[in-house]
């Protein structure tokens, strides 16, 4: 995870209990750093792994409230930080929205669903398929439908009301700023039905006209291009008190990555910034998925 100060006015701490782990695990590291205290060191002092340290500081597992008091004890933390340490790992052991679902979601998921759920900016490459927060339920049936595994009926309507919940963050009076590039592929391949797909270009092209949401096809005149290895998401979170988290997330079929570190955030924003450069504006792109819709009707 990347964290970095900005200038500028002072926002408000966001609620998601992933985010609150997120601030648990940097204040914890500023904390060890201070005094002086190495990664080996406050694992052995716990009885724990480095890994776990590691985890703990960057967000990705939470800190049981035995290990927190061994911890801010070993650090040297004072009274108020002690106080505030305990909130903070109250609030980050709540459970998220997304989390009634968790039945239904591949594994690893949640963790990804918490960061986006407080995300300010995210900017996104998709390769093959509408990305799950521009997909109308059918074409989201039609996708789930043809997994190497098909799940039941029962889960695929999970997992489609798990993604609808997920499109709340593109509304409200603070939405999520959401920037893609799609591949041509994407309006080209024809999922479910003529019927479903013209209804998911539709929907596209309409929420490509939301303040918030910005669209570009990457054409296949553009040729050969530096995100061919597949697609990926970059994610940035307002941690408060001028601060941000960034990550880079990527999955496949055997699973999912969320890197954190500053080279592998710089590499992936370079290669987005290449694709946005090569892809249609959004006023060409949007008029592309109109006329791709109208092939269909």
């Amino acid at each position: 995870m990347t964290t970095e100060n900005r200038g500028g006015a002072s926002m408000p701490r966001p609620e998601s209990p992933t985010v609150r782990r997120i601030m648990l695990g940097i204040r914890l590291r500023a904390l060890r750093t201070r005094a002086g205290v190495a990664a080996d060191d406050a694992a052995h002092h716990i009885a724990r792994t480095d890994s776990t340290i590691s985890r703990m500081e960057t967000g990705q597992s939470s800190v049981p409230a035995r290990v927190l008091e061994r911890l801010v004890d070993l650090y040297g933390a004072t009274p108020e930080e002690t106080a505030q340490l305990t909130e903070l790992a109250k609030a980050a052991r709540q459970r998220g929205w997304w989390q009634r679902y968790g039945e239904v979601l591949h594994p690893g998921f949640e963790l990804y669903l918490g960061l986006e759920a407080e995300a300010t900016e995210m900017h996104a490459y998709i390769s093959e398929w509408v990305p799950g927060l521009l997909q109308t339920p059918e074409y989201a049936r039609a996708i789930m439908a043809v997994e190497p595994r098909r799940p039941s009926d029962e889960e695929i309507q999970g997992r489609v009301e798990a993604r609808l919940a997920r499109q709340a963050i593109l509304d409200g009076d603070d939405p999520l700023q959401y920037w893609v590039v799609l591949n041509e592929a994407v309006l080209r391949r024809v999922v479910g039905s003529p019927q479903v797909m013209a209804e998911q270009l539709q929907a596209l092209a309409t929420k490509a006209r939301k303040r918030n949401v910005k669209i570009q096809v990457l054409p296949f005149s553009s040729g050969a291009h530096p995100a061919v290895s597949g697609p990926f998401t970059l994610v940035t979170i307002d941690l408060g008190e001028s601060a941000v988290a960034e990550y880079a997330y990527v999955e496949n079929r055997a699973g999912a990555l969320l890197m954190d570190k500053t080279a592998e955030i710089d590499i992936h924003r370079l290669t987005f910034d290449a694709l946005r450069a090569d892809a249609l504006s959004p006023e060409k792109s949007t008029a592309l998925i109109e006329r791709a819709a109208a092939e269909l009707a």
